[in-house]
């Protein structure tokens, strides 16, 4: 099975974004040391420099949980929940099942 997880932060006017992104930046490090991670993107709006998309890859539900309870993960992710602009939705995991596709007759 694989998991997609996704989450989407939008800062407040006066967060420091550097610093925000400096802090992705080393939770995406420390998730690529981890069972089950197979890959991680961030993103940024286009048209809202204040929000921020993360999308990864997992091998298992119970391993991307183990990851959102890692000491260091936690801390910077508290580090910043005063500094959101809307209240942070936390989203259930849904695995993700390739769709069986019929071939074409001729």
């Amino acid at each position: 099975m694989t998991v997609l997880a996704y989450l989407r932060f939008v800062l407040a006017d006066e967060a420091d974004r550097d610093r925000f992104e400096a802090d992705l930046a080393a939770v995406r490090d420390l998730a690529r040391t981890q069972p089950g991670h197979r890959w991680s993107q961030v993103g940024r709006d286009l048209w809202d420099p204040r929000t921020y998309v993360v999308v990864s890859e997992w091998d298992e539900v119970e391993q991307v949980r183990a990851f959102e309870h890692h000491p260091e993960h936690e801390v910077i992710i508290h580090r910043w929940e005063a500094s959101y602009a809307e209240e942070f939705e936390h989203r259930r995991f849904v695995p993700w099942i390739r769709p069986v596709v019929e071939e074409a007759t001729a």
